[in-house]
């Protein structure tokens, strides 16, 4: 602020300095002799120098306040944003249309690094979080087994212990590199043309293997034409078996699970369905959040990241489909994916 006002006192002192010496040479004009006036033509070259820089001087003013000004108050809003603060936004008025395209794509930029920083905080503060735990377990039973001399079988079992809590470790981290790979590097997906109808065939035999195990029945429906989707088989397989492990892990054994295909509309749709121990309504919103879980009445013994459905999400998303959910407590869940066809399949 105290800057501005040398800078508008400067310009003052500046204006009334050329007002007196213009003031001057009109008023030698009046007193000069008519004879000496035409002797001297270097005066009249002199007479309008100071009426052109006053000139000059109001036309700067003009184009400062028209254009520079817009520009020194970007630049201002610009140096007081921060990465601890991204609210800051550059006021759109009184600016050419040039000018309001530039300011609107810094806005833009402004917004997209803010979005970027709290992606990095919030996983940052997730790692740490889901790290401690399994960190904390490894320390506490490799210190209980240093106090003393165990028996063969206790080593074993402490050894079981911090394996499985690696496992767990190195599965957080595989899992936040694959979604950070999703979100900032999209080209990571092979994409080709999938026949949709044979890939979930080969979902569903594969499906019964994994629901042997608790005695789950898995039936599935499909239709009998053929369509075809282009898509990443790898992660387009990855995204159905983190949407069927955690129907598997919901559902008590003996249960069911179905598979069902769909195509409406130019889409695929897939529906995962279980008659497990479903959602509780205020927790629908958050199923896809990083690190969520629902877990707390069903023991969990996998190396679960919480991370399975922020993956589908984004592998969905990236097949320029999405998923849906439809559950309430006690009933069972419905998760359907939905992704676009291939209108022309030759």
């Amino acid at each position: 602020m105290r800057a501005k006002t040398i800078k508008f006192k400067v310009s003052i002192l500046y204006a009334s300095v050329l007002g007196v010496v213009l003031s001057l040479y009109v008023g030698s004009l009046f007193v000069m002799p008519a004879g000496l006036l035409e002797r001297n033509k270097l005066l009249w070259i002199l007479i309008p120098i100071p009426l052109t820089l006053l000139t000059g001087y109001f036309v700067g003013y003009l184009i400062f306040t028209r254009v520079l000004k817009p520009i020194k108050e970007i630049t201002d809003t610009i140096d007081n944003i921060t990465h601890e603060d991204f609210s800051l936004r550059i006021k759109v008025k009184n600016v050419d249309e040039e000018l309001r395209c530039l300011i609107e794509a810094l806005n833009d930029m402004v917004s997209r690094l803010g979005e970027s920083f709290e992606y990095i905080t919030d996983s940052s503060s997730y790692i740490a979080h889901e790290l401690k735990t399994p960190i904390a377990i490894i320390r506490g039973e490799s210190e209980y087994a240093l106090k003393k001399e165990r028996e063969k079988e206790e080593y074993k079992r402490v050894i079981s212990v911090n394996l499985e809590e690696s496992k767990r470790m190195l599965k957080i981290i595989e899992d936040l590199l694959l979604l950070t790979k999703m979100n900032y590097q999209p080209d990571v997906l092979k994409f080709e043309q999938v026949d949709l109808t044979q890939f979930i065939r080969i979902i569903y035999e594969q499906t019964k293997i994994l629901a042997f195990k608790k005695n789950i029945k898995v039936s599935i429906s499909i239709p009998e034409e053929t369509e075809m989707v282009n898509a990443d088989e790898l992660h387009l397989r990855r995204l159905f078996f983190n949407l069927i492990d955690n129907a598997i892990k919901f559902t008590p054994v003996d249960g069911n699970i179905s598979i069902v295909l769909r195509y409406v509309n130019q889409k695929a749709a897939v529906s995962i369905i279980d008659a497990g121990i479903g959602i509780e309504e205020e927790n629908v919103p958050k199923l896809f959040d990083k690190f969520f879980r629902i877990d707390e009445k069903v023991k969990d013994t996998s190396s679960s990241s919480g991370l399975g459905l922020s993956i589908a999400q984004s592998i969905a998303q990236l097949h320029e489909g999405e998923i849906s959910v439809t559950s309430r407590a006690g009933q069972g869940s419905n998760f359907t994916v939905s992704i676009p066809l291939l209108i022309n399949k030759s």
